[in-house]
């Protein structure tokens, strides 16, 4: 996986305009490419980014889910979610877990 490539995918996310659509869906395009095309570094590199990094990727969640259907995976983001430090984030990113949920197929 790309570790430095989808690090700067996320800074540069975070350094966007609100209302710059066309950058913000570039963006989510190549974080959910890289997650999605290595499950066991996405594990990996959920497990140890910043809580700042992970609150930005839950924004991809759903449609990674989507595309993977891996429970693991899923069970990684709840998992890491429950350990944040940062209320805001941890309750901000709930949202984003029920999307994700919800596209596991049954």
């Amino acid at each position: 996986m790309d570790i430095a490539k989808l690090k700067e995918t996320i800074q540069r996310r975070i350094s966007l305009e609100l209302n710059d659509d066309f950058a913000q869906e570039e963006c989510w395009n190549i974080e959910r490419d890289i997650l999605v095309n290595d499950i066991p570094g996405a594990i990996d590199f959920l497990k140890t980014c910043s809580e700042e990094e992970f609150y930005w990727l839950a924004e991809v969640f759903d449609e990674v889910i989507d595309q993977t259907q891996s429970q693991e995976l899923y069970q990684v983001m709840w998992d890491r979610n429950e350990s944040l430090e940062n209320q805001e984030y941890k309750e901000s990113n709930l949202t984003e877990l029920n999307f994700a949920k919800n596209a596991l197929n049954p």
